[in-house]
């Protein structure tokens, strides 16, 4: 199988708040179309890439070692919810916020694609020093498929107590052309899971 490549670029935008109920924000001309029908399968590299810093973000940015975890993404159907906004958090998701710890989601993705509801699934870097620009890129391209044609994925923030950051349910194809997107720009936002104080 040969395999196109595209890229999601995905930049924090981590404001006074915690998200409330919105997952993300295409940045500019984002999405890219292209002419690549949906019937090829199709890699995205994935590259997070930080602005949360003390002088973007003052409002209870921490005092000492701001990092994040390695981050893990998925493709997959619509079949398949890695995390939403009012969802439950499982117990994957638990650990990725409160310890950055990705083992356990990555065991639920792979039930899940054991039972065809995930296609494939890569791990971003961690990003040990959070300064403006620090970048989390995927070991490996994201491949895709028309049965497939979504992306989520999340790494924690810290220090927190369990706050994370990343997407859920991000289109990567033009529905009304079927046809894949080639590049996709968004801001995303930090999230609390729900599962500790604070």
């Amino acid at each position: 199988m040969k395999l196109l490549f595209s890229t999601i670029i995905i930049s924090s935008f981590l404001n006074c708040a915690l998200a409330d109920s919105f997952n993300f924000e295409h940045i500019g001309q984002s999405p890219r179309g292209s002419n690549v029908p949906t019937s090829r399968n199709v890699g995205y590299s994935i590259t997070y890439t930080n602005k949360w810093t003390a002088q973007h973000h003052p409002f209870r940015y921490p005092s000492s070692d701001p990092h994040y975890s390695s981050f893990l993404w998925a493709s997959h159907s619509s079949d398949y919810v890695m995390w939403e906004n009012g969802g439950t958090a499982t117990r994957g998701i638990e650990n990725v916020a409160e310890i950055g710890s990705i083992g356990a989601l990555r065991g639920e993705v792979q039930a899940e694609q054991n039972m065809g509801n995930v296609l494939d699934d890569v791990v971003g870097s961690m990003i040990g020093t959070a300064f403006d620009g620090a970048t989390s890129i995927s070991n490996e391209d994201l491949c895709v498929d028309a049965s497939h044609p979504y992306a989520s994925g999340l790494g924690m923030i810290a220090p927190s107590p369990d706050w994370f950051t990343g997407v859920y349910n991000l289109p990567l194809s033009d529905e009304s052309t079927m046809t894949w997107f080639r590049k996709i720009e968004v801001y995303v936002y930090a999230w609390d899971a729900g599962t500790e104080e604070g």
